[in-house]
């Protein structure tokens, strides 16, 4: 008869392969999972550990999804299936386990563009946040607020959580990546608050880590936050060469954002009256968006061909609004009206600029009010 392995045993493994995969360490995190798997099927019966098993498997996929660019020819992952599970046992989630399937579920829609369920989800998190112990999942937590509240232009919420993760992650070397990515969000925010030039020594920071670390992608990820830097600088210039060298290292990673590189540089070289530059970006940003289904960037980039290009009126304008509104993305519809209300205006047609500029109001009011619920 067989010895079972101790479920305490594997659940210690398990913790070591959640500080593996939040330090994004990709070899000790594929490792550790292969031996737990190994261990589990060994393992005493224990229905708890086999849900905690379960949070970190689907964890360990939003990570590999952001470090590790697919070979050609491989397929995404689908997150659906393992999703189904883990709520198909949701009843059974009490204490820490209901915090992680809240936080991790929050993450999914974050990379989703769905941003207010993932508010909704980390705020189902934060009430569970007591049964958290360990700083660095403190951490972690606020780090994930400040990016999605980042995203929906709440900045001072946002530097609020930033700040607070950004102590911890500098008290502990190992956790550069995070660090990296803490700076971004400072960053992004002070360039929101039109605050440029801290907003710049921020992302000399990150690039200086970027490099240290030697993670080309995180080095693709500063060159593009110091291109959208400069380009709220009006030095188009500047943010098409950032944006040039951000969209060479994403190509090179396969990274899924590819299309956003190819759209802040369609926008750049728009502004600097280089066409036929941009017109190549907004091409190969549109052939890339379809081929990866990414149906946000293929909107955004029919809104810049209707609006440079094509000339085809407002209707493929709305279709974009609605679409981004039907998911609450009003920073997003903010600033596409503001480039064409811009744009409208420098050409001489007044009423459309006014349109575009209401709209603008209207997104701002909405984010202002705060209309989005944050239950689900």
């Amino acid at each position: 008869m067989s010895v079972k392995i101790p479920s305490t045993a594997v659940g210690v493994k398990i913790n070591d392969w959640y500080n593996a995969i939040r330090k994004f360490n990709v070899t000790d995190a594929e490792m550790l999972k292969a031996e737990i798997e190994r261990e589990i099927s060994q393992m005493e019966e224990d229905q708890d550990l086999l849900l905690y098993y379960a949070l970190m498997e689907f964890r360990h996929r939003i990570m590999l999804d952001y470090v590790k660019p697919l070979e050609e020819g491989e397929t995404p992952p689908d997150f659906s299936e393992i999703l189904k599970d883990i709520e198909d046992e949701q009843g059974k989630l009490t204490g820490l386990l209901e915090y992680y399937f809240n936080f991790f579920r929050g993450m999914y829609e974050y990379k989703n563009h769905d941003y207010i369920k993932a508010i909704s989800f980390y705020r189902r998190a934060e009430k569970k946040l007591l049964h958290v112990e360990d700083e660095i999942e403190r951490a972690e937590f606020h780090f994930k607020m400040a990016e999605v509240f980042y995203h929906m232009k709440q900045s001072h919420v946002s530097m609020n959580y930033a700040l607070q993760a950004i102590e911890t992650y500098q008290a502990h070397e190992t956790y550069t990546v995070r660090r990296i990515q803490c700076e971004f969000v400072i960053a992004g925010n002070y360039d929101d608050l039109e605050s440029n030039e801290k907003a710049l020594s921020h992302l000399e920071k990150a690039l200086k880590l970027s490099q240290q670390e030697g993670q080309l992608i995180l080095e693709g990820h500063t060159y593009y936050n110091l291109g959208n830097c400069y380009y709220k600088m009006g030095d188009f210039d500047q943010a098409a060469e950032y944006f040039n060298r951000a969209a060479a290292i994403y190509q090179e990673e396969s990274s899924d954002i590819l299309p956003k590189a190819f759209f802040s540089l369609a926008l750049a070289y728009f502004k600097l009256k280089q066409l036929e530059k941009a017109d190549d970006a907004l091409n190969k940003g549109i052939d890339i968006a379809r081929r990866s289904d990414d149906a946000i960037y293929l909107s955004k980039f029919h809104f810049l061909k209707a609006l440079y290009v094509d000339d085809d009126g407002r209707a493929p304008m709305l279709e974009t609004f609605q679409l981004l509104g039907s998911k609450k993305m009003y920073p997003d519809i903010e600033d596409l009206a503001l480039e064409a209300a811009e744009y409208y205006n420098e050409i001489g047609r007044l009423s459309d600029s006014v349109y575009f500029y209401q709209t603008v109001f209207s997104a701002r009011k909405q984010m202002k009010k705060g209309d989005w619920s944050y239950e689900i």
